[in-house]
């Protein structure tokens, strides 16, 4: 076997073992958009691809509690214009990024196997992600919902005026309907 063909049958068995599960990507896989899809709790850094198909988003909201370094708990209306999924890649925004009110973006790249949120407010941010560990999540994709949650210990935050680092803990539910 050559060097290539060693190397991308590693970079699969990598992608294999990365990112969040969900039970559409056995349906998409069978065919059947209109199967019923059962929630799947997903510690951080393991499972499979959570494979959305392309859609675009007409309701949702979020609900995210941040406690540590910096504070939020508060609830949030989608971004309608600023959700999508196209082509592997998911964005749903709830309230504008990067305003003073709390605002939180859901990610999701399938090609990575990764997913993501970042939660704002002010001049705070933190992100965590599928693959970083601290983050126990359940996702619940349908032929017409996404929706999650996120359970993260002792992620990152961020604080613009200040330029430090420091530790937070999460807990953030969220849906959106096409």
């Amino acid at each position: 076997m050559s060097t290539k063909s060693l190397l991308v049958t590693a970079m699969v068995l990598v992608l294999t073992g990365c990112g969040s599960d969900t039970s559409e990507t056995a349906a998409s896989a069978a065919g059947d958009e209109a199967a019923a899809v059962q929630p799947t709790d997903v510690p951080g850094g393991t499972g499979a691809v959570l494979a959305i198909s392309n859609r675009t988003y007409t309701s949702g909201s979020v609900h995210a509690k941040v406690t540590g370094f910096f504070a939020a708990d508060g609830s949030q209306d989608l971004n309608k214009p600023a959700s999508i999924t196209d082509d592997g890649h998911t964005w749903l925004q709830y309230g504008a990024s990067g305003a003073p009110e709390l605002n939180v973006l859901f990610t999701n790249d399938e090609s990575m196997a990764e997913n993501g949120v970042n939660i704002g407010i002010g001049p705070y941010t933190v992100t965590a992600t599928s693959t970083s560990g601290e983050c126990k999540t359940k996702f619940d994709v349908a032929p017409a919902t996404v929706s999650g949650h996120y359970s993260c210990t002792g992620s990152t935050g961020y604080d613009k005026n200040s330029g430090q680092m420091g530790k937070v803990d999460i807990e953030v539910d969220f849906s959106a309907g096409s």
